[in-house]
């Protein structure tokens, strides 16, 4: 069931309508179920895998798994089956890009929007963690984005979901090698902290645009994994908030012990730290403007004055009033103390000198903003944050660049300078290094499918094929470079695909003895076996004939069946009666027989063999003795009888003429 098309049936009810997407152990489609008039997505195992046990039963845990995580942010399981021999998930179909796709089209993410996109996707590992379904294979690539741009945790396909239900073997490694924690990385039990470190090097992802630890073999990203230190997010984007790296240097401690243990531990450091970014641009941004100018007046920052901000926490509400005395006291008179009434219309008039002040400085009196002259040549996040402070919004493109330029802006649409209304948007044009394109994983496809999406990519396919004992004929053993990497357009991807186990020619043995046929095939690393067969007509041990036949071609220690002669345990006596004394006793010494002649008077011709015993055809041991009697003749009653004619009655031995 690989190769499905547009209006294939499944599971008689699901309609095929496109390839959405090939892994490395099953392939998705779009699907139509007219019984609920809605679009899914199908995972199907591929059909090579559908006969090993192993995957199986990984394939069957992530649909147990995943039906039973009932929460917004992981895809929702629908059904799941067998069809055409092969197995089957109905998912959730999610048109929006996955995380991966996001980061590279827009990242570095703004702080917050890092901050919450992890928040939705430690929200679905808590729930999994509570049903005791460890993932194993967070990453971008199995984080998909709905319409509404909620998050959803897919591919539950390697989830250790109970004590005792992994098939993995013990010490082995799974996973992803850039998301792999340590304890993965040498082959250790997983906890929920080992989904928690690579929810980690996600968020580290989204804030930099780049993973921690990278290579071009996995075995070198894993030990790295174990034993490097990351690289500081702030090296590479300054305006991270410290709080924020602190929390993500955490999250990717080498042990489980001294990370974030479970989901929620780690949500509750963002949600704080979210906290701070979001009062920090709902108060001190417009601020950030007035004192600039000097005019400390303005600004509402004494402790007097933070009773009487728009929005405070709901615990600090009480501090807007003055305190009322106890019931002992009298009661307070009316307009007795006009404090706070007079700090509200003061901080009220702050707040409209602020606003005025912004809107002056921005346009010369009217509601607009000028776009900042400085921004190219600045990170991505730091452009964004400081558009964000002047009340713009942003949006990211990448665009073919230098390779200095890269991940840097290289232009803003409206350009610097140009003053826009508030709240508009602003484009930052994102260099993407030279014109680039992700390598799309073709490993197990079919050499055509593989050049197709080589191709597709832009890019363009080298075929080198090589015999594999593991991988069918025509299909892609492995590939450079690897998927995800980035290559210029029209660069070369050399796909390596299999010929098959490496053949071997059978040579012909057949009229040979058994020693040398059996050197001769040995000494081709193919095995021997033998069928014997009587034979008195040729020497005992000739190879008569061989399985394969000669110029098949076979594998590496298959076994070839050789027929050989073996001298029979009996033989049948040949009937020489009417032969002549002379050629009945040859023939019989040539078949291996001792021959005794006897003479006998009888009527027929002088010399003719007349009689035997054993007789012919009778089955005998090989060299039995076989006695023949040979005519003398009627006896002359006119003369003397003439004897000379008669042969002498002699026991010949074996091969004796």
């Amino acid at each position: 069931m690989d190769d499905l098309h547009r209006g294939d049936v499944i599971g008689d009810r699901y309609e095929i309508l496109e390839v959405l997407g090939t892994g490395g152990m099953a392939r998705v489609y779009r699907a139509h179920d007219p019984r609920l008039g809605r679009d899914v997505a199908i995972k199907v195992l591929a059909e090579r895998y559908a006969a090993d046990p192993n995957f199986v039963e990984r394939f069957r845990r992530e649909a147990s798994a995943a039906a039973r995580l009932n929460h917004p942010n992981i895809v929702q399981v629908f059904d799941r089956g067998e069809a055409a021999g092969s197995y089957y998930i109905v998912m959730e179909y999610l048109p929006g890009p996955d995380l991966k796709q996001v980061i590279r089209a827009d990242g570095p993410l703004d702080p917050v929007t890092a901050i919450d996109n992890t928040l939705q996707i430690l929200a679905a590992l808590a729930t999994a963690h509570h049903s005791d379904v460890i993932h194993r294979d967070v990453k971008p690539q199995n984080v998909l984005q709905a319409h509404d741009g909620t998050l959803k945790v897919t591919d539950f396909g390697i989830a250790r979901a109970g004590a005792g239900s992994d098939v993995t073997e013990a010490g082995s490694v799974i996973g992803t090698a850039q998301y792999l924690s340590p304890e993965q990385a040498r082959g250790s039990d997983v906890t929920p902290a080992s989904d928690c470190y690579a929810a980690g090097i996600v968020l580290y992802e989204m804030l930099t645009g780049r993973v921690p630890f990278d290579g071009e073999r996995p075995v070198a990203i894993a030990m790295k994994q174990i034993n490097e230190p990351p690289v500081e997010p702030r090296a590479y984007e300054p305006g991270i908030p410290p709080a924020l790296e602190a929390i993500v240097l955490r999250s990717l401690n080498k042990r489980p012990s001294e990370r974030f243990r479970t989901a929620e531990e780690f949500s509750a450091a963002l949600l704080s730290v979210r906290a701070e970014l979001a009062g920090a641009s709902g108060a001190t941004v417009p601020m950030t403007a007035v004192t600039t100018g000097g005019t400390a007046q303005t600004r509402i920052q004494t402790p007097d004055e933070q009773a009487t901000r728009i929005a405070p926490p709901p615990p600090q509400r009480p501090q807007t009033r003055p305190s009322r005395p106890r019931a002992t006291a009298p009661p307070p008179e009316p307009r007795r103390n006009p404090t706070p009434w007079v700090l509200a219309l003061l901080a009220l008039l702050a707040v409209i000198a602020v606003g005025g002040y912004v809107l002056l400085a921005g346009g010369g009196g009217g509601n607009t903003v000028q776009i900042p002259t400085d921004l190219v040549g600045k990170r991505p996040g730091e452009a964004a944050a400081e558009l964000k402070a002047l009340g713009l919004e942003s949006r990211r493109e990448l665009a073919t660049s230098t390779e200095a330029e890269k991940n840097t802006v290289i232009g803003t649409q409206p350009s610097g300078g140009e003053e826009v209304a508030a709240g508009s948007e602003v484009l930052l044009r994102v260099g993407s290094g030279p014109d680039t394109v992700p390598v799309p994983d073709v490993v197990g496809e079919t050499r055509a499918d593989a050049i197709a999406a080589i191709e597709r990519a832009g890019l363009t396919a080298k075929v080198v094929e090589a015999a594999d004992d593991t991988v069918a004929a025509g299909r892609v053993v492995s590939q450079q470079p690897g998927k995800d990497e980035q290559l210029a357009k029209n660069q070369t991807v050399t796909i390596t695909v299999s010929t098959g186990p490496d053949l071997i020619p059978m040579p012909k043995v057949t009229g040979q003895q058994l020693s040398t046929a059996t050197e001769t095939l040995r000494g081709l690393g193919l095995n021997v076996r033998t069928v014997e067969e009587e034979r008195g007509d040729v020497t005992a041990g000739t190879v008569l004939a061989q399985t394969p036949d000669p110029g098949a071609k076979v594998k590496p220690d298959a076994t070839v069946q050789l027929t050989v002669a073996v001298a029979p345990s009996t033989v049948p006596v040949p009937d020489v009666i009417g032969m002549t004394g002379d050629d009945a006793n040859r023939e019989l010494v040539r078949q291996g027989f001792e021959v005794v002649s006897e003479g006998a008077e009888d009527s027929a011709p002088v010399g003719e063999v007349i009689d035997q015993q054993p007789a012919g055809e009778t089955l005998v041991a090989p060299g039995s003795r076989v006695t023949i009697t040979v005519s003398q003749g009627l006896p002359d009653i006119t003369g003397p009888t003439d004897t000379t004619a008669l042969p002498q009655t002699t026991a010949n031995p074996p091969g004796t003429p």
